[in-house]
């Protein structure tokens, strides 16, 4: 059947006339919402998409279509009726068939009227390419398909593009940067056969591919850097962006690419990056909303899935089926829930809780944070190594009766090496500050010091274990005065709650608390200075009681330089407390209403002696030399201290380390309904997993879930998923898909403009493996592709949408290869791969236009340091309710939803933007700076070296001479204004050289910018 689709509106042949190619279009655009597959709206009783349907009777009894009687055909006597009340499509569908539709129907209905399933639907073959008459033009198959139909139509391919142009398109399309003027020379010098195919060969191996096709892919699976509703917080998802982009630039197999997107989470024993990729699913957006409703919020979750997957690998608007079933292709209600049952099983709360790791998540730690672990847990396993062999060494004799009765105070370390775990540090000032020796440190390896002209304090709060107060405790540190920079006053305060606790050394300046109670209690004149003396302060002098719980400790002093170390409590209480007797601490312990040791030594307590195994009696013994015994649990404080320590290192480390939303599946599915009328709430019959009915089904034994289905939409036999993502490559490449509506592979979508050539690409994808770099080559290094863009009146007029591919693409460039382009050749751009998402400036007020005061993202602050604002657009951070507006701006989509094709328009604000952005701006400052520096004295070879780095090839003299006298004339300007020059090249985030005269740097700065701007900069050729 496709082999007879070689159409192009009135070029077609009369005996050309065919179902799939002519009529269903034209049955689809102007009957079908009311004789098509939507049942619900059908009138008549017949429909016109299924052949025994029209060629039977309608309920009038009338035959819609009698093949070759065109007499008895009903639909022939409506489509050419006169009469208002009789005619079709009816007036009030707004809708007319034109003179020239009703002859193809009259024609096709008097040859038989022959039925063809719709194209996209048709088992998927691989043609001949066709003969033709310049066989010699053709590269590739590529160009025997496109070759053969322009010869049929009178036509002939443009001439060849030039070397220049060619290595700027190629190097644009293949990793969405511009060439530099050494790899144009190189390439245009090189004589060799195969230049141009190492030119290609060279780009596909480059890091810059794998993200510059992942910005096409990013659109598709709608990724951003927020939730997308209500507060619209940050959600850290950039993990899933760099695997994306590894695995393009590793050249995964688009089938494997495909199946562990929708269902690496279900793959037999998963790798971490199997799990990232299926973030796919996760990248919808979600909301918090207070009043939200659970079910409904998980509803349009999973619809948000299933349209996704519709488009993106199928090219079908499964949308349309929510709640009815579709009115032009064969798709049903039935078919949109039994696909919904293969995303409605997800284990995970849909109330994303505000949160930027809503579970379930992984997190990802770096190969050098996994050494660091390793070597930190290798610590842990030394300490506890030693603390085994130095209790086997205890000789431990049950003392005499009478010395069971003592009872000694004991140090409770709290801070040392480090602050207690979860602790959060801050200060008024600089942060916290550890130092090593041989600065002065006093026990440990650690001590925090702080050094201050005026008040200063560092203090944390927030410990996962605070300390216990007791009756009798005493609070301790130690501190060392700097004898070279003394303070006037030090304090220590303690946080119940509240900071109304505190002493104080020196003089009584420090303007914290009440004097005369434990607000603010003076301990006595400051410390000798130069060595460690130990500060201690009782719990009830700063009114500390009994049953209260510290979890925050400040160190505050008045100017001078302080180092502080080993704090904590002396106490006879509690966990702190000494025995001599095991005996008697296992009574204790037993009897404890709430003991704070740990379970398993609780309950082997709590048995009588004898019915201890001699494991457990051991262990009851050893836990109480290690913990409670007064002469042993010293030694083991520094052990216990450093493996606390460590796993405190070890939580900062994993806790600082990126996550990511994957998927998991639930144990059991849960049951899908059909949603009567689409609503959540209104279930109707309960419907299983399964594919479309109009499709091939999935294979007999393939898993009922997920990755089954993955499985299914990367099979050969499946009609649509290579011939979709062919497509849409060709139109990454092209600028225009050989479908045009990339998005719509069904009945309302623009049918093929060269059917045989996208089914041959479609089977040779498949047969290579899925290779997309293979296929990527092939469509460079057509000679369809190579053809130049130049346009002849003629051609114009026979192909004027280049739907035909005459010539070579030529089009705008999208909105991130623009920005990119001006930090590429003005030298600023940040040459770096894959991690976090960064924040270019943008004009103030947007996120605060759209914002919730309580979110996280309400206010926009653009990020510091020209290492993150000169980065890749690609690393934009998109906020979805407020986009980056100079990405929509140039029609970059909000990822909201998803998008496999972009719209192209030309707008004045574009324009504006390009020239005014301060991003644009500093671009064309900093390379009017190199054209000061590297091109040369006058102004004309500086004009000629900007040129002919942003263009791609040697200027004319005319350019040269406009471009220099721009130049020239700006110069005069800012000679005499330098207020007005100063400020121009004062834009952006990197300073101006100051070797470079400000007049000079200011009108060079306009040059570049009119450069920047130039129709054949931002535009592919």
């Amino acid at each position: 059947m496709l082999a007879a689709f070689s159409w192009t509106g009135s070029a077609v042949a009369e005996e050309e006339i065919s179902y799939g190619a002519d009529i269903s279009p034209l049955l689809s655009n102007n009957c079908y919402s009311c004789h098509g597959p939507d049942q619900e709206h059908r009138a008549g009783g017949f429909r016109l998409d299924l052949e025994s349907s029209a060629l039977g009777e309608a309920d009038s009894g009338a035959h819609p279509i009698v093949p070759g009687d065109l007499s008895a055909s009903e639909i022939i006597a409506r489509i050419t009726s006169t009469d208002p009340d009789l005619v079709m499509p009816p007036a009030d569908s707004n809708k007319t068939l034109k003179p020239e539709e009703i002859e193809k129907i009259r024609k096709w209905v008097a040859a038989g009227a022959k039925f063809e399933k719709h194209w996209s639907f048709e088992p998927l073959t691989k043609p001949e390419p066709p003969s033709t008459k310049k066989a010699d033009w053709a590269a590739n198959p590529i160009d025997q398909f496109v070759l053969a139909r322009l010869e049929k139509m009178g036509m002939s391919p443009s001439d060849s593009a030039t070397k220049e142009r060619l290595i700027r398109r190629v190097t644009f399309d293949l990793t969405g940067l511009p060439p530099t003027v050494a790899e144009v020379e190189a390439f245009v010098k090189d004589e060799s056969p195969d230049a141009y195919e190492k030119v290609v060969d060279r780009l596909l191996a480059s890091p810059h591919y794998g993200e510059h096709m992942a910005r096409f892919w990013l659109d598709a699976a709608r990724f951003g850097d927020t939730h997308g509703l209500h507060l619209d917080n940050y959600r850290e998802m950039w993990l899933y962006r760099d695997w994306v982009i590894g695995s393009f630039n590793n050249n995964q197999p688009f089938d494997q690419f495909t199946v562990e997107q929708l269902a690496g989470d279900l793959l037999e024993n998963p790798t971490e990056e199997q799990k990232i990729a299926s973030g796919f699913n996760r990248c919808h957006v979600t909301t918090n909303e207070g009043g939200s409703i659970k079910e409904e919020v998980e509803t349009r979750n999973v619809i948000d899935r299933v349209t996704t997957t519709g488009t993106v690998f199928m090219g079908l608007t499964f949308e349309c089926t929510r709640c009815h079933d579709h009115k032009y292709d064969p798709l049903t209600m039935n078919d949109f829930y039994s696909m919904y049952a293969f995303f409605n099983s997800f284990d995970y709360n849909p109330m994303d809780g505000n949160v930027k790791d809503h579970a379930p998540t992984i997190r990802m730690v770096s190969a050098e944070d996994q050494g660091r672990i390793a070597a930190l847990q290798q610590e842990i396993q030394q300490a506890k190594t030693s603390i085994t062999e130095q209790l086997a060494a205890i000789q431990y004799q049950e003392p005499e009766a009478a010395s069971v009765e003592e009872d000694l105070p004991t140090e409770l370390v709290w801070i040392d090496d480090d602050t207690p775990a979860g602790a959060k540090l801050q200060s008024n000032s600089y942060p916290w500050q550890w130092i090593e020796a041989p600065e002065p440190v006093f026990s440990g390896k650690r001590a925090h010091k702080r050094t201050s002209k005026e008040l200063d304090q560092h203090f944390f709060t927030g410990a996962e274990k605070p300390l216990d107060v007791y009756e009798g405790d005493v609070l301790f540190a130690y501190v060392y005065l700097d004898p070279a920079d003394p303070p006037k006053e030090i304090m220590m305060q303690f946080n119940n709650g509240s900071w109304e606790h505190r002493g104080y050394w020196g003089e009584n300046v420090i303007p914290y608390g009440s004097n005369g109670n434990g607000s603010r209690v003076h301990q006595g004149e400051l410390p000798p200075l130069g060595e460690w003396v130990r500060l201690e302060i009782p719990v009830s002098v700063v009114n500390l009681k009994p049953g209260e719980k510290i979890n925050g400790w400040a160190f505050t002093q008045l100017g001078g330089t302080v180092y502080w170390d080993k704090a904590g409590v002396l106490t006879r209480e509690g966990r702190g407390r000494a025995y001599r007797s095991l005996a008697e601490w296992t009574t204790e312990l037993a009897a404890a209403k709430k003991p704070t040791e740990p379970k398993e030594i609780v309950a082997i307590a709590k048995k009588e002696a004898e019915k201890r195994s001699e494991a457990e009696q051991t262990q009851l013994k050893n836990y109480f030399l290690e913990y409670a015994y007064v002469d042993s649990r010293e030694q083991f404080a520094p052990l216990h201290q450093k493996i606390s320590g460590n796993e405190k290192s070890i939580g900062d480390i994993t806790n600082a380390s990126p996550t990511t939303l994957v998927s998991k599946e639930k144990n059991e599915p849960v049951p899908s309904h059909i949603q009567e009328r689409g609503e959540y709430d209104q279930l109707g019959e309960v419907v299983p997993r399964a594919t479309p009915a109009m499709l091939p089904p999935m294979k007999e034994g393939a898993p009922v879930n997920r990755l089954g289905l993955a499985q299914w939409l990367v099979d050969p036999s499946h009609p649509l998923t290579a011939r979709v993502t062919v497509n849409r490559f060709w139109q990454q490449v092209f600028g225009t898909g050989l479908v045009k509506t990339s998005e719509d592979f069904g009945l309302q979508g623009e049918p093929p403009s060269h059917p045989q050539l996208l089914d041959w690409l479609s089977s040779q994808f498949i047969e290579d493996g899925w290779d997309v770099k293979k296929m990527m080559k092939r469509f460079v290094m057509s000679s369809t592709y190579r053809q130049s863009s130049k346009i002849s009146p003629e051609k114009l007029a026979q192909d004027p949408a280049n739907r035909l591919l005459s010539r070579g693409p030529r089009y705008r460039l999208d909105a991130e290869m623009i920005r990119d382009q001006a930090l590429t050749v003005s030298g600023l751009i940040v040459d770096e791969i894959g991690g976090p998402s960064v924040k270019p400036p943008q004009p103030a007020g947007l996120w605060e236009a759209v914002g919730y005061s309580s979110s996280n993202t309400a206010k926009f602050k653009a990020d510091e340091g020209p290492e993150k604002v000169h980065r890749r657009t690609l690393y934009t951070f998109v906020k979805r309710t407020s986009p980056p507006p100079e990405m929509s701006t140039l029609d970059a989509p909000s990822r909201e939803s998803c998008t496999v094709r972009r719209e192209r328009t030309n707008t004045p604000l574009q324009a504006l933007m390009l020239m005014n952005d301060p991003q644009f701006v500093e671009a064309a400052r900093a390379l009017g700076a190199r054209a000061i520096k590297e091109g040369g004295e006058t102004p004309q070879s500086r004009a000629s070296w900007m040129l002919h780095l942003c263009l791609s090839r040697t200027p004319t003299e005319q350019e040269i001479a406009e471009v220099a006298q721009l130049a020239t004339a700006a110069r005069e300007h800012f000679a005499a204004d330098p207020k007005a020059a100063e400020s121009l090249v004062s834009v952006g985030e990197t300073k101006r050289d100051e070797s470079v005269d400000l007049s000079d740097a200011a009108a060079w700065t306009l040059a570049a910018n009119l450069v920047l701007n130039l129709d054949e900069v931002i535009t592919k050729n």
